[in-house]
């Protein structure tokens, strides 16, 4: 009993030994000295870690050349995956990547049973000495601003996904060579974000009230079905067509396509996606990653995507209710600041940036219903993402962001009288009014319509005119979709002239 007592303590003791093991990469740097054939220790060389910026070192000079990355990694993490050491140098043309497999054969006894050491063997720069080696200022200030960086984690990863390839702040450093060359302070981090026009999170909001070429009618609809797959769903199971295929937009960076079909006498099934894109250049303030002492303001270029597909089944009750369901995936896309270097050349600034990748998706639900109340009145209730989807309120530093719940509720009424219809919109959200919209649409003649609405907070209007299957309209969000970093040369008209096509079948 006593050895098996034993041995299972030896063995649990073993175990434990080896997932403490910490893994450290060793070995000599050697450069060209004078002669295609003489080499030495290559001096002041950074070696970053690619998978952990925090553990880089400067290749020593006694012994010259020699450098031993602690990575902070346990040995269970890294066995059997290829690790890669990435070098900053002066030589453009060095090769900047040494992969390493990592492997318990590798390790040499070493009286210290916590750590792993791997030897890299052969490490030559085939570049003369004088052309790599950093100065001993340049050198400090690189190997500072890396140990600024974050690490990775590479917990349940495919074997070498993170640590095979340098990730892409890495290539930052080729820039800060000649920018610490010159005297400019290098890598800053963001730590502000002036506002900007751009709304995030308010795509699904804005839609149905300003952004739409269906103003006044989208929650109650009646002639015009191209939006009811998003908004009130059960308006499909009025419709005079058994089948409908909606299209509108600005080819720029807003986009809305609909249809529907009708599956039996009652019931009928939508589908549909909303895309927009917007970008501007933000003010972002910047301090130095290696003082914190000096701040400066920078431009920096944002790209937001906000977009989702709609699934709308719908229910006739009977002449004049009916109810519908709308399942939507929704998707946030944006480039969040994370690091900037900054270099100077030839007397002009030029800022590089790596940006953290933003993506947010949800799966919500929305509930509708549509009831005539008698032949020249009827009435539209939508609850929307009754789930409650977030979506990100802005961009932001790291530990600061800020949410816009996209429940909302929106009530719609519509007034017909021969060839004039007039309908209200209201949308509420959790906090707030969103908007209250008032629309006109008109039948000019037979498959024509002339349409025209107000949004009264947003301040924004639609003027739309359909001729049989096509139509074309011109949408002013008062700045609800910005565009500014590629602006047509006529600003007026600048994304906010519309084209689609209607077809009832």
């Amino acid at each position: 009993m006593k050895i098996t007592f034993f041995l299972i303590s030896l063995f649990v003791i073993s175990m434990n030994t080896t997932m403490a093991q910490e893994v450290i990469i060793k070995g000599t740097l050697r450069c060209l000295n004078n002669s295609t054939t003489s080499t030495r220790g290559a001096v002041n060389i950074i070696i970053i870690p690619s998978f952990n910026p925090k553990a880089a070192v400067a290749t020593t000079t006694t012994p010259q050349g020699f450098f031993q990355v602690n990575t902070g990694w346990n040995a269970n993490d890294l066995k059997d995956k290829n690790v890669s050491l990435y070098i900053i140098t002066k030589c453009n043309n060095c090769k900047k990547v040494q992969r390493v497999f990592i492997s318990e054969d590798m390790d040499k006894r070493n009286t210290d049973l916590s750590k792993m050491y791997v030897t890299v063997k052969g490490w030559k720069i085939l570049e003369n000495c004088k052309e790599s080696e950093l100065p001993d200022i340049m050198s400090e200030k690189l190997l500072d601003s890396a140990h600024h960086l974050p690490a990775l984690s590479v917990d349940g990863k495919a074997p070498g996904s993170p640590a095979l390839g340098p990730v892409s702040f890495i290539n930052l450093f080729e820039k800060l060579i000649t920018a610490v060359a010159t005297g400019n302070t290098g890598l800053f981090k963001p730590t502000s974000i002036q506002p900007g026009k751009i709304r995030y999170g308010r795509f699904l909001h804005s839609s149905p009230i300003t952004n739409t070429d269906n103003t006044g009618f989208n929650f109650s609809p009646s002639r015009n079905l191209s939006e009811a797959v998003f908004w009130n769903a059960a308006a499909i199971a009025n419709s005079n067509k058994p089948n409908n295929i909606s299209l509108l937009s600005n080819f720029k960076n807003n986009t809305k396509l609909s249809g529907y079909q009708q599956i039996t006498k009652q019931f009928y099934l939508g589908l549909g996606g909303i895309y927009t894109r917007q970008d501007e250049l933000r003010n972002i303030q910047v301090t130095d990653l290696s003082t914190g002492s000096l701040d400066l303001l920078v431009r920096y270029p944002e790209k937001l995507k906000e977009f989702a597909i709609f699934l709308s089944p719908a229910y006739a009750i009977n002449n004049k209710m009916s109810a519908g369901v709308t399942i939507k995936s929704v998707w946030q896309q944006f480039n969040n600041p994370n690091l900037i270097a900054m270099e100077q050349e030839n007397g002009t600034a030029y800022n590089f940036f790596t940006d953290d990748s933003i993506n947010r998706h949800h799966i919500d639900i929305d509930a509708s219903f549509n009831y005539k109340i008698n032949s020249f009145l009827q009435a539209g209730v939508s609850v929307m993402n009754v789930a409650g989807t977030k979506l990100y309120a802005d961009m932001f530093i790291r530990d600061s962001a800020r949410y816009v719940n996209q429940r909302a509720y929106g009530v719609g009424l519509c007034y017909k009288n021969g060839r004039l219809n007039v309908g209200v919109d209201v949308l509420l959200t959790d906090k707030e009014l969103y908007d209250a919209s008032l629309g006109v649409n008109y039948v000019p003649f037979n498959d024509g319509l002339v349409a025209a609405g107000y949004a009264f907070k947003q301040k924004s209007f639609s003027v739309m005119f359909k001729l049989k299957h096509f139509k074309i309209a011109y949408i002013n969000t008062n700045n609800l979709v910005i565009n500014n970093i590629r602006v047509g040369k006529n600003k007026v008209f600048n994304g906010q002239i519309y084209s689609g096509f209607v077809f009832d079948f």
